[in-house]
């Protein structure tokens, strides 16, 4: 398990920010005078581009940004909790491992990608008629200019709000951000970033806008020579779908990092809104390549968001581990939570040592733990399986999130039409004992745009049940199945991500 772990600090080491300080001069006359201003002005974003970029993020799964790296590993306890014994529920929380640390350092990434969402939204709309009127084009950073109003300040900080924090810590986080340089004042004049509108052909988007900052926030971005901006940011027309995205890497120590980063936000009338993030890593040095991909689904409790209350989301986190040795490590947290608490389902499987962890655990509205049981299998030695479980569930206080089968609005499951291996899948040099696949729209070629994966999965041979499993998670819509394409997913000797279309299909099970 400690390698899982080191290798996920290194990852969010990637995303990590320098302690925020906090204002504690929230009054309440600055709450009115924030809702009167809210409510006197209308949107600084172009109202061609979509205005919020994710559901709105729990409080309970949120902390305060401090640096990523800084807080893992916070278990703080409730007094809720009694703890009497020493067991494998108390080792396990003691070391961390929980399904609320896991939800609450994917929602900081989450925090890390969009925390000056608005500002860069903001900032598009000044040279955004410009950009559209030439596509393809890459626009300077400097064409436009935009004066930092009091009403543009509140965006920023309504924006910080719905990633979790509440108004006190939102407050803090924007100053904070603005000390930093990160955030500009108001008063400030601010180049536009560069940026370069393209309209897209595909069925997935309509338009999208690659653009980039500069380090220092009043210093104009010349367009990028080699042609790879900072961001981007893709959506529908009608704003049905956007999706936004980032790309981080790091070297130390020899050691190369990769990091590629995004949400997609799906939002339509009559249907639960919901937003997925994807994290595809790579690390890789002396000649050894891990691979790491994790999903992060979080759908909204109501079709009406102004009916989900206390931003209530239903959640699934999946992460995918392999090294170069082959060893596979999965991790599953499901359940629902709100600003209040949750409940949380977590399933840890390690398939090189042998062992598998359930967890069941309950936290209230700090993420403080208040109840937690844990399952513990030794496939290769049964005598040393154990349970035990701290605290007392509160079915009154949590009841209304424990379910047995956590679904999603647009839920649809697949499997592969040739039984693998087959089809191209688990057969070929170099693919026997293992291999991964993306499933692709029809028409997209993930080697021209690897972000707009529908799909993906991975098939390995066993040799500890005795056979090969394979898994598919699917999160496209229904009618992208019988037209959807399987694509192989692998890596050369320089680190590229290269792939090639299977002659497998999938289908609706």
């Amino acid at each position: 398990m400690k390698h899982f772990f080191l290798l996920l600090i290194v990852l969010f080491m990637t995303f990590e920010g320098c302690k925020k300080e906090k204002d504690e001069s929230n009054t309440l006359s600055a709450l009115a005078t924030r809702f009167f201003i809210r409510s006197l002005f209308s949107s600084n974003i172009n109202t061609e581009l979509p205005s919020n970029l994710s559901v709105a993020v729990p409080r309970s799964i949120r902390k305060p940004s401090s640096g990523l790296g800084a807080s893992f590993m916070r278990q703080s306890r409730s007094s809720k909790m009694a703890f009497t014994n020493k067991g494998i529920a108390q080792d396990t929380l003691d070391y961390g491992f929980t399904g609320q640390n896991f939800l609450t350092e994917g929602t900081s990434i989450v925090a890390e990608i969009l925390r000056d969402s608005k500002k860069d939204l903001v900032l598009i709309s000044g040279s955004y008629a410009i950009a559209k009127a030439s596509p393809g084009v890459c626009i300077p950073g400097g064409t436009g200019t935009v004066r930092i109003t009091q009403s543009m300040e509140e965006e920023f900080l309504e924006g910080i709000e719905r990633l979790g924090l509440s108004p006190e810590e939102a407050r803090g986080e924007l100053v904070s951000l603005q000390n930093e340089g990160i955030l500009p004042f108001t008063g400030q004049s601010v180049p536009t970033p560069a940026m370069v509108y393209k309209r897209l052909s595909n069925d997935e988007y309509d338009v999208e806008i690659e653009y980039s900052f500069s380090d220092a926030i009043g210093t104009p971005q010349p367009c990028p020579s080699n042609n790879k901006f900072q961001k981007a940011i893709k959506f529908k027309t009608d704003k049905s779908k956007v999706f936004s995205s980032i790309n981080r890497s790091l070297k130390v120590f020899g050691i190369s990092l990769s990091v590629e980063a995004s949400i997609t936000y799906i939002t339509q009338e009559g249907k639960k809104d919901k937003a997925i993030l994807n994290i595809k890593q790579v690390t890789s040095g002396s000649g050894n390549t891990d691979k790491s991909t994790t999903r992060f689904t979080f759908e909204e409790c109501e079709k009406d968001t102004s009916a989900n209350a206390n931003n209530c989301v239903t959640l699934n986190y999946s992460n995918v581990y392999d090294d170069a040795a082959g060893n596979k490590i999965t991790t599953s947290v499901k359940g629902r939570t709100n600003d209040l608490g949750g409940y949380v389902l977590t399933e840890y499987i390690d398939n090189a040592d042998n062992f598998e962890y359930y967890l069941t655990e309950t936290y209230d509205p700090n993420g403080d733990i208040t109840y937690f049981a844990v399952d513990y299998y030794d496939i290769g030695t049964p005598a040393n399986d154990d349970y035990e479980e701290l605290g007392v569930l509160d079915t009154d206080l949590y009841g209304e999130f424990i379910e047995t089968t956590y679904t999603f609005e647009w839920d649809a499951y697949v499997d592969f039409t040739t039984a693998l291996p087959g089809g191209g899948i688990g057969q070929g040099a170099g693919f026997t004992e293992y291999d991964a696949y993306v499933i692709m729209p029809a028409g997209v070629d993930p080697n021209v745009f690897p972000d707009e994966f529908i799909g993906w999965g991975e098939f390995y041979n066993n040799v500890n049940s005795g056979g090969p499993v394979y898994y598919v998670d699917f999160y496209g819509t229904a009618n992208q199945i019988p037209t959807a394409v399987v694509w192989r997913y692998a890596i050369d000797t320089n680190g590229n991500e290269v792939y090639t279309v299977r002659a497998n299909t999938v289908v609706q099970i």
